[in-house]
């Protein structure tokens, strides 16, 4: 009979230092992913703060104002404060916008491809300018192929690094509007652009003339887009 009682007190306790050891574990988990979360904030200086405060006041302000809800669940201020943050460490903000569509999810597209378009462009512009005010030697009509081409390309690639970080919604009698604020970080967003500078350049069958050109000058130029 003891040896019965000893060894369902062994077990007892077995029982409840493994239980104890499973509560400090799910503790330590929280706690660890709570650290997590935190660090992004420890790393903003206050100024930046403040900033990202001041400019997620005023896009929640206009929002409100031209009758925009956002999608996602939360405080709008509190996530466009958060988008902010990004935007000023090591993220392109970019902004799509969709107008008269049927639907939700067709306001969403839309605004979501309107923001790779409008990437896009910003880079062409980027590349056009930088072309014109290092060569000479090219037509116009073969800086236009180059541009166009690495647009294209841009415009496609860049879909897949988008990361819409609030989307905002307006419905007026069935016609929907979009803004959705998107994200992208900048080292994938220049190794991509200078990919389609050196495929579109291939693509004119002008790679090996200006191949050493544009490596002298892609780095500077294309971090103005940046910006």
């Amino acid at each position: 009979m003891n040896f019965l009682c000893k060894k369902f007190e062994y077990t007892v306790y077995k029982y409840s230092e493994t239980k104890t050891n499973m509560t400090m574990k799910k503790i330590v988990l929280i706690m660890i992913a709570a650290l997590i979360a935190y660090v992004p904030m420890c790393g903003q200086t206050r100024s930046e703060q403040n900033a990202a405060h001041k400019d997620a006041v005023a896009a929640a302000k206009e929002l409100r104002r031209a009758g925009f809800k956002p999608i996602e669940l939360g405080n709008v201020q509190t996530r466009l404060e958060k988008y902010f943050l990004k935007v000023n460490n090591g993220c392109a903000q970019i902004i799509g916008v969709a107008e008269n569509c049927m639907s939700t999810n067709l306001a969403q597209v839309t605004a979501l491809a309107n923001a790779a378009n409008q990437y896009a462009m910003l880079a062409g512009g980027d590349v056009r300018g930088r072309i014109v005010s290092s060569t000479t030697s090219l037509t116009g009509q073969q800086v236009d192929n180059i541009v166009s081409s690495f647009e294209r390309l841009v415009e496609k690639d860049i879909r897949g690094e988008l990361v819409p970080y609030i989307t905002a919604i307006r419905d007026k009698r069935g016609r929907i509007a979009a803004k959705a604020y998107c994200i992208v970080d900048l080292d994938a967003a220049y190794q991509l652009r200078r990919r389609a500078l050196e495929i579109a350049l291939e693509e004119q069958s002008l790679a090996e003339q200006y191949g050493s050109m544009v490596s002298s000058w892609i780095d500077e130029g294309f971090n103005k887009v940046q910006e």
